[in-house]
């Protein structure tokens, strides 16, 4: 079977950034989850390559994500609403249990046997803070309120947006009506 590893450079978690026990606790809950448009976690752990340490986490293999697709075209209206109802219903059964995607864009919509998932190696608890590296698609209020059901929501917003436009929200116009 295939599969994908991601790897986290363990420096990270010696900065401070990232609590690298706490990481490895989400992963290993994350992997516990069963739902049939949510990418599978297999395995995590520390490993070192060279004299690099790193985090690493196993997960089901995606031949594509819709990152891959956008800089060819944008999507149809058909296939945006394709991708709408499993996406927005795997958002609620996250929320349901108390979870968040917490970083939904473009990248972590992936396709796996035709069939439309959503990454699983972000999961948190609602308002459970991280160090946020903030892309165009991050809800403007997760610095403040952490990760929520509402955040994971504008960020499909703005993905199915970016979807139909090639276009990523403009997070320079936005932080300046924020703070306005």
């Amino acid at each position: 079977q295939k599969a994908a590893i991601k790897l986290i450079p363990a420096d990270l978690f010696s900065e401070g950034n990232l609590d690298e026990s706490a990481q490895l606790a989400r992963w290993a809950d994350s992997a516990k989850l069963s739902y049939p448009h949510l990418i599978q976690l297999f395995e995590r752990g520390r490993g070192k390559i060279d004299d690099r340490n790193f985090l690493y986490v196993v997960m089901e293999y995606a031949e594509e994500n819709l990152s891959q697709i956008l800089p060819q075209r944008a999507l149809s209206p058909e296939e945006v609403k394709e991708m709408l109802p499993p996406t927005a219903e795997t958002l609620a059964f996250l929320h349901r249990a108390g979870l968040v995607h917490g970083h939904l864009k473009p990248s972590n919509i992936l396709a796996v046997d035709n069939q439309l998932k959503i990454s699983a190696d972000s999961l948190r608890k609602i308002g459970e803070l991280d160090k946020q590296f903030p892309t165009p698609y991050t809800a403007l209020e997760l610095a403040k309120t952490g990760p929520s059901p509402a955040a994971d929501v504008w960020s499909l917003g703005a993905t199915l947006v970016a979807s139909l436009t090639q276009r990523e929200p403009d997070s320079k116009n936005r932080s300046e009506e924020h703070t306005s």
